[in-house]
């Protein structure tokens, strides 16, 4: 465990927060019972745009925090494979919400994994 600032401590509980919005915006997109074309889900999508790359960005910080921490450093480094796994599908893309197919089989199960593996480094630094 590393020893954190008040400031570390508060980056990583957002850090956290962050995961768990991108978690929720996958499991609404991948509702069948949603409506793709509805005003609330391009609002989430735009809403998990902007998420993963705040988490993207906090990746910086990330690795100067775990700098000796090979696993957590790898774990970090394959949060680029999610993205471009998005691209893939067309997430990013800003006429079309992603296909829920895809969110269902491959990316929220994968996303999920991510994010249980980096909590796995982070969670312990937080729990007080």
């Amino acid at each position: 465990m590393v020893d954190l600032t008040e400031g570390e401590f508060l980056f990583l509980k957002k850090y956290n927060a962050l995961l768990e919005t991108v978690e929720e915006a996958f499991d609404y997109l991948s509702d069948e019972n949603q409506n793709a074309s509805a005003p609330v889900t391009r609002q989430v999508v735009l809403d998990s745009y902007e998420a993963i790359g705040k988490i993207a960005e906090a990746h910086v910080n990330l690795v100067l925090l775990f700098e000796k921490n090979e696993e957590a450093l790898q774990i970090i480094a394959q949060f680029g494979n999610l993205v471009d796994e998005l691209e893939q599908i067309g997430h990013f893309e800003q006429n079309t919400a992603p296909e829920k197919e895809a969110l269902q089989t491959y990316i929220k199960p994968a996303y999920e994994t991510w994010k249980n593996q980096i909590q796995h480094h982070i969670l312990p630094q937080i729990a007080h």
